[in-house]
C-alpha cells in the first residue's frame, strides 16, 4: 500500500509522487470547530482522507444544523466524499424522524453535546484519479444545514502536488575502460628474487592473479589492455636492497604469469615501491602498541630518511618493534595487480542481460537506455537506478537520477543522501528544489527551481508551474 507522499510517477498500478501542504489546524463554522490530524493516503488506486473534526469549542443551539462537504478539486473537476452532518437537540429528533432524507445514506451524522469535549474522527474512500496528482482537499461549510454545497465558503486542508522528476540522460561513454584489481602475498626466500611456484602459499596467491587475468581474457564482450603488477617489500632491510628485491621480484612475477596466460609481453607493465610505509603506519595507527603514537611520528617524520626511521623506531621500541616484524612485515611484501580492459558497446537487449551478470561492463548511459523500457517508479526501474548509482557512487547524474527514484518513493532522507553527492550543477538544482517541494517549504523549492532555471536546466518550468498552482 503506497501512501499518497509515496506514490509513484507515471506509473501503472500506483498513483504519481504528490507533496502535501496542510493548512495547519483549519477552522470551520466562525472558527469554532477545528480540522486536525489531515491524513491523504493512496491504498490499492484509493485515495484515503482521514481528518478529525474538534468541536469542543463549538456551542451548537438546539434547533441549528451545520453540514461539512469534504471534496477534493483542482478548480476544473470535482469529487464530493460523505457530507458530516452535526445536528443541536432538536435537530437531531427531526433528522432521526425523516430529516434523514435530505442525505445520502452514507452522511457521517453525530449530534453535538454542547459544554463537552467532542471529536469526530472521520474516513472517506475516493477512486484515485490522475488529475488529483494536483488537487486540493477541502471542505465547504453549510452553515444553515440544508445540505448544498454552491456558493458555500470552502476551506483547504491539504494540497497535493505532484513535482516532475529531472532524471538526467547521462553522457556517452567514448571508451569504457575498466580494472580488476587484487593483492597477492607471493613468498620469495629470503632476499632472493627466484620465484617458486610451489613455495608456501604461492599456488594460492598466483592463481588470484592467473584467474582474474583470465576471467577477463576469455570474456567475448572485453579486450585486455594493459597488466600491471606493482611489487612491494618491507623496510627491515636497507632501503637499496628492498629497492633491487621490489623491482626484480616483480619482474620475475610477471614473467611467470605471462606464461600461463599467454599474453604478449607488451601487455605487461611493471612497477614497484620499495618499501611500504603506508601499508605500515595504517597497521600501527590501528593497533594497540604501546608506544603506538610515538611510532606513527616517526613514520610521518619527513626529515629521516627511511633506513635511519627504521633504524631508530628498532632501537627505540624494541618490543613493539618485535610485534611489527613478526606480525606485519610479512604482510607488506605483496605484489598488487590490476587488469586493464575495454568493453564493447551494448545494444539496450544487450545491456538487460548484462545487468544480471556483470554491471560494471554497462555505462551509465546503457544503464539508463535500459530504464527507459521500464515504467518509471517500477520496480525494474528502481533497480536499475539503484545499481547505476552502486557501479557510478561519485557520478553527479547517477546520484541525481537515484535521488528521483527515492523521492518518488516518498524516502526523503534517502534522496538527500544522493544529493549531497549530486553537485551543484543546475539539474542538481533542479532535483533539490522538487526535494523542497515534496518536503512542503514551497519558498525555498522557488528559489532553487528559479536558480535552477537561470542556469539553463530543463523542465523547470513544469515544476514551477506546478508549485504556483
Amino acid at each position: 500500500m503506497n501512501k499518497l507522499a509515496i506514490i509513484y510517477c507515471a506509473c501503472m498500478l500506483a498513483a504519481p509522487m504528490a507533496a502535501q501542504t496542510q493548512c495547519k489546524d483549519a477552522k470551520l463554522a466562525g472558527k469554532t470547530v477545528t480540522v486536525k490530524n489531515v491524513r491523504v493516503e493512496n491504498t490499492n488506486n484509493n485515495m484515503v482522507v482521514n481528518l478529525d473534526l474538534n468541536m469542543d469549542s463549538l456551542d451548537l443551539p438546539s434547533n441549528m444544523r451545520l453540514v461539512f462537504t469534504p471534496m477534493v478539486t483542482n478548480n476544473t473537476e470535482q469529487r464530493l466524499m460523505p457530507q458530516i452532518v452535526v445536528n443541536g437537540r432538536k435537530q437531531e429528533i427531526s433528522y432521526k424522524r425523516k430529516g434523514y432524507k435530505d442525505f445520502a445514506d452514507n452522511a457521517v451524522v453525530v449530534r453535538r453535546k454542547n459544554n463537552t469535549a467532542q471529536t469526530l474522527h472521520y474516513s472517506a474512500v475516493l477512486p484515485y484519479e490522475k488529475w488529483m496528482k494536483n488537487a486540493d482537499v477541502v471542505v465547504a461549510e453549510d452553515l444553515c444545514g440544508c445540505g448544498d454545497i454552491k456558493d458555500q465558503n470552502t476551506v483547504a486542508l491539504k494540497r497535493m502536488r505532484t513535482p516532475f522528476m529531472p532524471y538526467m540522460r547521462p553522457e556517452a561513454e567514448a571508451r569504457k575502460v575498466r580494472h580488476e584489481q587484487g593483492r597477492a602475498f607471493i613468498d620469495f626466500p629470503v632476499d632472493k628474487i627466484t620465484l617458486y611456484p610451489d613455495y608456501r602459499n604461492n599456488p594460492r596467491e598466483l592463481d588470484k592473479i592467473v584467474s582474474t587475468i583470465n576471467l577477463v581474457k576469455n570474456d567475448k564482450n572485453t579486450s585486455i589492455t594493459n597488466v600491471e603488477i606493482h611489487g612491494y617489500a618491507s623496510p627491515e632491510s636497507p632501503y637499496e636492497h628492498n629497492a633491487y628485491l621490489a623491482e626484480n621480484r616483480a619482474k620475475t612475477l610477471k614473467d611467470y604469469v605471462r606464461k600461463l596466460v599467454n599474453l604478449d609481453d607488451k601487455t605487461f607493465s611493471v612497477t614497484s615501491t620499495p618499501e611500504d610505509w603506508e601499508g605500515l603506519r595504517e597497521y600501527v595507527a590501528k593497533s594497540n602498541l604501546d608506544n603506538r603514537d610515538a611510532i606513527l611520528k616517526l613514520i610521518d617524520n619527513t626529515t629521516l630518511d627511511p633506513d635511519a626511521k627504521e633504524w631508530k623506531i628498532k632501537s627505540t621500541y624494541p618490543a613493539d618493534y618485535r610485534v611489527m616484524l613478526d606480525s606485519w612485515y610479512p604482510a607488506l611484501r605483496h605484489s598488487d595487480y590490476v587488469v586493464s580492459y575495454s568493453v564493447r558497446p551494448f545494444s539496450v537487449e544487450e545491456a538487460k542481460e548484462i545487468m544480471k551478470t556483470k554491471p560494471q561492463q554497462l555505462s551509465l548511459e546503457e544503464m539508463f537506455m535500459v530504464a527507459q523500457t521500464y515504467e518509471p517508479g517500477s520496480r525494474e526501474f528502481n533497480e536499475v537506478m539503484a545499481t547505476a548509482v552502486r557501479m557510478y557512487p561519485d557520478n553527479p547524474t547517477a546520484n541525481i537520477n537515484a535521488a528521483c527514484t527515492r523521492m518518488e518513493l516518498g524516502d526523503l532522507e534517502g534522496a538527500k543522501i544522493y544529493l549531497d553527492k549530486a553537485g551543484n550543477s543546475p539539474e542538481a538544482l533542479h532535483a533539490k528544489g522538487v526535494l523542497a517541494m515534496l518536503e512542503g517549504k514551497n519558498e525555498e523549492a522557488r528559489q532553487l527551481l528559479q536558480k535552477a532555471k537561470d542556469a539553463g536546466a530543463q523542465g523547470v518550468d513544469k515544476n514551477l508551474q506546478i508549485l504556483g498552482m
